[in-house]
């Protein structure tokens, strides 16, 4: 690994706790920003500016895959089971083994949703999409944590994205629609989904 791209996984798996290490980070975190914002706009040219950005970041290399594959396998059997606790521990070892494994990464990210752990949870999911800028589950839990930080433009964007890099957009339609109507969701995050659909002229009630 080399030594920037262990500063940005460190950064991320201590949270941020000592500020002289955030730097990689940061430039993960401005670029999604920037990829929000076109994304909410409907920049396409923009947003690709800002995709470009982010991949051209350095990255880990992978280490102890299997350690990493086995431990993520038993933090998702914690979320399966509703203790996104053990989830969270699970998949720090396992990011600890592997940081390069986008995977884990997200998985994480989605745990500290779980938890409420909010900003843990923004930080995860950047370090992901600075793995890979196209991991739609990624976009659609960080669309979540701003719907719950009542940051609505930021969750349209995100939620763009969800659709945006989708493989089967017919697919995800369906499940944007089907997560307007949960009830666990904000009113700023219902407002978000909304609009993300609105801004590629669909409708919230289907065809």
């Amino acid at each position: 690994m080399n030594g920037i791209a262990q500063i940005l996984s460190l950064a991320v798996v201590l949270a941020l706790a000592v500020p002289a290490l955030a730097g990689p980070y940061e430039q993960a975190f401005g670029a999604v920003q920037r990829m929000l914002t076109q994304s909410a706009r409907n920049d396409e040219t923009g947003l690709q500016a800002a995709r470009q950005q982010l991949e051209q970041m350095p990255r880990p290399a992978h280490q102890d895959v299997k350690a990493a594959r086995a431990l993520n396998q038993q933090g998702l059997d914690a979320l399966k089971r509703g203790d996104a606790a053990a989830a969270v521990t699970a998949l720090q070892q396992a990011q600890r083994a592997d940081p390069a494994d986008v995977e884990v990464a997200g998985n994480l990210g989605y745990a500290h949703l779980k938890l409420g752990q909010l900003k843990r949870a923004e930080q995860q999911l950047i370090y992901a999409l600075s793995l890979a800028p196209d991991r739609v589950s990624s976009w659609f839990n960080l669309g979540q944590v701003y719907g719950a930080l009542n940051q609505p433009e930021k969750a349209t964007g995100a939620f763009a994205n969800t659709y945006r890099f989708a493989q089967n957009r017919i697919k995800t339609e369906g499940f944007l629609r089907q997560a307007l109507q949960n009830p666990e969701n904000s009113a700023a995050t219902r407002t978000a989904l909304r609009q993300a659909l609105a801004l590629f002229g669909l409708s919230v009630d289907g065809p």
